[in-house]
């Protein structure tokens, strides 16, 4: 089985078996400017937080994680490989663009860091062209790729997300494009750089693009800027608002997937003339408002609970042939924990349930011998399996051992069944020697009397 058919079956299987929290933590809040929303911990392959998730909206810039994607697996083993840019290749680009033009030389990383980085247009029909031959194979490439990782409501018509009717995704499907994205240490190397420099081509003069994910560089806008974030990926489109991916890590190592769909920043305010008022925020953006508060939020309302310790009793279990303890403690084998909204109440909310393999046990018994399993819920349903131990030794007393040979052996049902037989046939011996005696008896004085 191939690399790429294993990470596409581990994030599918992951995200589709992943379920939401045992409850969402209080107060999630409801995004101000989007139509969208989802917030994913990838550690845990937990829901966190969802604001219809499956609503379907254009993909805008989100588009061009997935090319990215195709690109880095095409290219990965020779990220140096030149591409010339095609006669008629740019002749659908529209929107942004990182200035390539036709018949110009680059490498094939330079392209993909000015499609992620830059997030250029030309890059992705550069890219889709050197790769398929032609955007529509391309394209269907890419659909394909969506369906092998479970993207059920997902639909491209172009490889870099301009606005085109028929072209949809969800915010539930763009977390799973993002997990596939982070698993790709080059993608995540290159979106989590602020700039590329662009060496001088046959048709271009040297030059640096700066990261246009205002979460990761403040060259174009310097209020989003926010070390946490490792990127991923921003854009806007007419039809589909401000659409934001990042990809942030907490200071307690925990990591976050935030995609916020459909940003729209708020009408202007007018004066008393009808006059538009100046926004004094010039560096607002709605789609960062709303991904920026998820992030905080998702940052400090979730942690690991201890749910089972390893020093904490669960239960003793009587012990026989000793003569120096009769009860043994048992102890958890190891340490339960579980990713929760920190307002959890743990004790409201997890029950356990034991079962041992033998109600009493029998010395010697060494310390750190399974002799049954604990099961763990959170509101009913089963959070984990720990195994229960002895907490100590138990020394077995050879007396006490003979005895309970002795008694085994005289309580043994076959040996039971055999001394019955023995006792019926010793009964019928008598019963039958006692008739033969009393014939005998009768028989002698019998002659007697003749």
């Amino acid at each position: 089985m191939t690399k790429k058919v294993i990470i596409i079956l581990l994030v599918s299987v992951m995200l589709m078996l992943s379920l939401p929290l045992y409850g969402f933590a209080k107060d999630a809040p409801a995004p101000l400017y989007s139509s969208s929303c989802m917030v994913y911990n990838i550690e845990n392959q937990k829901t966190c937080y969802e604001y219809y998730p499956d609503d379907r909206i254009a993909p805008a810039g989100t588009t061009k994680i997935m090319t990215a994607i195709l690109a880095i697996e095409h290219y990965e083993n020779n990220f140096d490989a030149v591409i010339t840019v095609g006669q008629s290749w740019l002749t659908e680009v529209t929107g942004l663009t990182a200035g390539f033009m036709i018949g110009e030389n680059i490498t094939a990383e330079k392209v993909i860091s000015a499609l992620i980085i830059g997030n250029g247009n030309d890059a992705a029909y550069v890219l889709a062209h050197a790769i398929a031959g032609s955007e529509e194979t391309f394209v269907a490439m890419m659909n394909e790729k969506a369906k092998e990782m479970g993207m059920e409501n997902t639909r491209y018509v172009n490889p870099a997300g301009t606005d085109e009717e028929g072209a949809y995704t969800t915010a539930a499907d763009v977390v799973k494009l993002s997990c596939y994205a982070y698993t790709l240490s080059k993608y995540i190397e290159i979106s989590d750089a602020p700039s590329v420099a662009m060496e001088a081509t046959n048709k271009n003069n040297g030059r640096n693009l700066y990261n246009r994910n205002y979460f990761v560089s403040n060259y174009y806008n310097t209020k989003y800027l926010t070390p946490s974030v490792m990127g991923l990926n921003a854009g806007y489109s007419y039809k589909a608002g401000w659409c934001v991916t990042a990809i942030g890590r907490s200071n307690s190592g925990l990591t976050y997937v935030v995609v916020v769909l459909g940003g729209r920043d708020p009408e202007p305010e007018l004066d008393e003339n009808g006059e538009e008022i100046e926004n004094e925020d010039k560096f607002f953006v709605s789609g960062y408002e709303d991904a920026l508060m998820l992030l905080d939020w998702a940052y400090n309302n979730f942690g690991y609970f201890t749910l089972v310790d390893t020093s904490t009793m669960v239960c003793d279990v009587p012990v026989k042939l000793s003569n120096k303890v009769d009860h043994v403690v048992l102890l958890p084998e190891e340490k339960l924990v579980s990713f929760l909204p920190i307002d959890t109440d743990i004790e409201s909310v997890v029950t356990k349930e034991y079962t041992l393999k033998s109600k009493t046990l029998k010395a010697p018994i060494s310390q750190g011998q399974v002799v049954g399993e604990m099961n763990v819920y959170i509101h009913g349903e089963k959070a984990g399996t720990v195994n229960l131990i002895a907490r100590n030794n138990v020394d077995r007393s050879n007396g006490l051992l003979v005895l309970d040979v002795i008694l085994g052996f005289v309580t043994n049902p076959l040996v039971l069944t055999v001394f019955a037989l023995f006792i019926l046939l010793v009964i019928i011996y008598v019963i039958f020697k006692a008739r033969y005696l009393a014939r005998k008896r009768q028989v002698v004085k019998y002659k007697q009397n003749r």
